[in-house]
């Protein structure tokens, strides 16, 4: 999303539509027990996944043996893997997902905008924060058109449209870039998601040129 082109009539554009769409169908745990990691010292945060492969090797005990567990405390839980109670049904304690379970967490996307940069630093001046949006769980594709900026575009002096008066501007969704700007997406860092979202996404955009 980078409005840079050569020729000299290209003064910019707009970018009037933003879709993201996950690269993963479901979230990979984010620990397996098993003989091989038996041992291991783990921090869990509320929303993060282990997979007991192996039952046998656990000190701690689970709900239901063999499967996928969800962290539901509110807490960081930290310990050795295998000493863990993975047990359900209390505050700081674990929600049994069955033996083949995929689940996609909600993950925030942040958009900003660059200008005579392509090395952004903060407090600089040199980029701004357009807006987030949030994919919901197990969700695999959102549109952002409900969050990106308003445009205020002419509205004829003879037209009415929903109750606006006449000559009011019609309010749009869009971006302008000028030349050289650019459009970077990040990961707000936050529960399951605090090192970025590793399985990825895909980020759509359409718009234009002037």
């Amino acid at each position: 999303m980078d409005a840079a082109l050569s020729e000299d009539n290209n003064s910019g554009g707009v970018v009037d539509s933003i879709t993201i769409a996950r690269n993963d169908r479901y979230r990979d745990a984010d620990y397996t027990v098993n003989a091989s990691t038996s041992g291991t010292v783990v921090a869990l945060t509320s929303g993060q996944v282990v997979y007991i492969q192996s039952a046998a090797v656990l000190t701690g005990g689970t709900a239901s043996g063999v499967g996928y567990y969800t962290y539901t405390g509110s807490g960081t839980l930290t310990g050795v893997n295998t000493a863990l109670n993975y047990s359900g049904g209390i505050t700081s304690g674990f929600l049994f997902q069955g033996v083949a379970y995929g689940s996609q967490p909600a993950v925030t996307f942040v958009f900003y905008q660059t200008r005579n940069t392509t090395t952004p630093i903060p407090a600089s001046g040199d980029y701004r924060v357009l807006f987030a949006k949030t994919v919901p769980a197990n969700s695999g594709l959102v549109d952002c058109s409900d969050v990106m900026p308003q445009l205020a575009v002419p509205m004829p002096t003879a037209g009415n449209t929903s109750g606006l008066g006449a000559g009011a501007p019609l309010r749009n969704k869009g971006i302008y870039l000028e030349r050289g700007d650019r459009i970077y997406v990040g990961v707000f860092a936050e529960g399951p998601n605090i090192s970025g979202y590793n399985p990825g996404a895909h980020i759509y955009a359409q718009g234009g040129f002037f």
